[in-house]
């Protein structure tokens, strides 16, 4: 109240210019209570007032971690946070700034190390260590060693996680390598520099309604990228970033014939380009981006270049004080195999503060896919509090309307509406294959509901329903492959009660109950004729997850013990693999599994 509601993050008096507060992950926080909304809104309304801020960037990336289908928002926030931040001795998880792992999401127990940091940060070495083992040959580890003198800092990490799954061939394991650099030339100019190499061997690991798989899919993934990154800081107003990255990737799937597997190397280059300027009642993010992606396939020779040229320009107006207008306009020109696209993209959002306890938000505006090889941009992520960095199949043109209302009941108590309609217009083929190449059409829906409560210091309760619709308009896809719905709705309500003890013991419960309606085409339909379709079949399950946890004295690390699934439940479940075209994070495990992590800090 002090402070006018700006956050702790980003006092008045810019106290985390000196290098104070500003290591907290306040995201991971809202997310280990469960109130991950609330840190979302902070985010949204902190970036569309001061979009240089880099600490409210790290809060939109931690706090997109939480959720599913927004991997691309969630790296490209890190990217943007990574670019404008001071130098600092906070790692950053080498999970965060990397999409399409498929790995399993968190439990009832989320626990964040960095949420609480000395007021201010000294020139010294740091080490992490984060160690997690289960059932199902699942094991993990994560080591990052940090250090920070008076104008350098640096990271070096490793990432390992390997699952044997839950069913045959349903086997994950990743190697991560990272390492960042950053200098401060001078109090106005800052260079880093970051390389990361990713190793990935998986099995299918797709969730099919009728519980099929591929018994005999692998898939092999060697990854490498390097990018270099300078902010200059021209006056108080002004700050211009720039981030220029090369990614190298060999990617195979090999199916039961050798003769069948898909090889592919993919080499691109991103150039990106941004300038904020900043006064009181408004701001204005413009950049150029510039992306080039090379192609080489076994037998598909004609698969050479994708080139993608992008400029765009937002505005987010103050008047008056207590709405914030965003007005944007991106011109996006994609030449490839897949697709040749010429599109201008406009962008409109209103976030109105009714008063202290209600507030408003409603957008509309129009997205491409983008085509980048790394999943990051600089590019604003959100539009009103609406993502619009959606993990869709590349080049995909997205029209979306979102309104969401927000309430704060008491300083304990708020919830929250939202419904949001994207109309999508998906390629599939390639344009030198005319008479398999076609634009698909389909529509999805949301709606959701949230409602936090925290009854004193101690506990944590908060409940979320989410219904989703996806409804394929064309259905060719669904007529060419058997395995895509035409037709899939999803219901889930997510309880959870988490507890936290000033002697550093805490506890957390879950559960969500599920229900999910499906419907295919016949397979028998002739192909050239109006489709028919299966009846509708339906999947309903509740799950319950439980974990307990200790915090070592002075933030030196945490333990935990978490059993999720506890009454092995089976089930089958559809994901969304089909429209994202590549790996999900499961949402739901269809048995029982336990997990031990420990968490050490120095």
């Amino acid at each position: 109240e002090l402070n006018d509601q700006r956050g702790v993050y980003r006092s008045r008096l810019l106290l985390d210019e000196d290098q104070a507060t500003r290591a907290a992950t306040l995201g991971r926080i809202y997310n280990e209570v469960g109130f991950t909304q609330l840190g979302l809104q902070q985010g949204w309304r902190s970036v569309s007032r001061d979009p240089a801020n880099y600490s409210a960037h790290r809060l939109l990336a931690d706090s997109y971690a939480a959720l599913p289908g927004i991997e691309a928002a969630r790296a490209s926030e890190l990217l943007q946070a990574q670019l404008l931040q001071p130098i600092n001795i906070t790692p950053v998880s080498l999970r965060m700034a990397e999409t399409r792992l498929a790995l399993p999401s968190a439990g009832p127990l989320s626990p964040s190390l960095y949420e609480f940091n000395p007021l201010f940060v000294r020139d010294k070495p740091s080490l992490y260590f984060s160690g997690a083992g289960g059932d199902q040959g699942a094991w993990g580890d994560e080591l990052i060693v940090a250090g920070l003198t008076e104008r350098f800092s640096y990271s070096l990490g490793q990432f390992h996680y390997q699952n044997n799954g839950h069913r045959p061939n349903n086997d994950l394991e990743h190697n991560l390598y990272n390492l960042f650099l950053q200098s401060a030339v001078t109090p106005q100019f800052n260079l880093q520099a970051e390389y990361r190499s990713l190793e990935t061997l998986s099995g299918d690991l797709e969730s099919r309604y009728d519980g099929s798989f591929r018994s005999f899919q692998r898939t092999d993934l060697d990854q490498e990228m390097a990018r270099v990154g300078a902010r200059y800081v021209l006056s108080p107003q002004t700050q211009w970033i720039t981030s220029l990255v090369y990614t190298d990737q060999d990617f195979l799937r090999s199916f039961r014939n050798p003769n069948d597997s898909i090889k592919q190397k993919i080499k691109g280059m991103q150039a990106e380009t941004q300038l904020i300027y900043r006064q009181d009642a408004f701001n204005v993010t413009s950049g150029l981006s510039a992306d080039s992606t090379d192609y080489d396939m076994d037998d598909l020779e004609f698969l050479s270049e994708s080139t993608q040229k992008i400029a765009y320009s937002y505005v987010n107006i103050k008047i008056p004080e207590n709405v914030i207008w965003t007005l944007g306009l991106s011109y996006e020109s994609d030449d490839g195999p897949y697709a040749r696209l010429n599109e201008v993209n406009p962008k409109l959002g209103v976030q109105w503060a009714v008063n202290d306890q209600i507030s408003l938000r409603a957008a509309a505006f129009q997205t491409v896919k983008r085509e980048f090889t790394n999943r990051q941009t600089i590019e604003p992520t959100q539009v009103a509090g609406f993502n619009q960095i959606i993990d869709f199949i590349n080049l995909t043109v997205s029209k979306n309307y979102g309104v969401g209302l927000d309430v704060r009941f008491t300083d304990r108590l708020s919830g929250g509406l939202e419904a949001l309609r994207r109309d999508n217009d998906t390629p599939f083929g390639t344009l030198n294959i005319p008479e398999f190449y076609f634009i698909e059409p389909n529509q999805e829906t949301f709606y959701s509901a949230y409602l936090y409560w925290a009854p004193d210091d101690r506990w944590a309760l908060s409940a979320t329903g989410r219904y989703e619709e996806f409804k394929e308009q064309g259905c060719l896809l669904c007529q060419l492959f058997a395995s895509i719905p035409a037709h899939l709705q999803t219901f889930s309500l997510p309880l959870k009660i988490q507890y936290f003890d000033p002697s550093g013991f805490f506890a957390g419960w879950s559960m969500v109950y599920v229900n999910q309606d499906i419907q295919m085409i016949d397979p028998q339909s002739p192909p050239n004729a109006s489709p028919a379709f299966l009846p509708t079949q339906n999947e309903e399950f509740t799950l319950f997850d439980a974990g307990i946890g200790y915090r070592l004295p002075e933030r030196q690390g945490v333990i935990t013990l978490e059993v999720r699934n506890m009454f092995d439940r089976h089930f089958n479940f559809q994901d969304y693999t089909f429209q994202t075209g590549g790996f999900v994070s499961p949402l739901y495990l269809p048995e029982r599994t336990f997990l031990g992590r420990l968490i050490l800090n120095f």
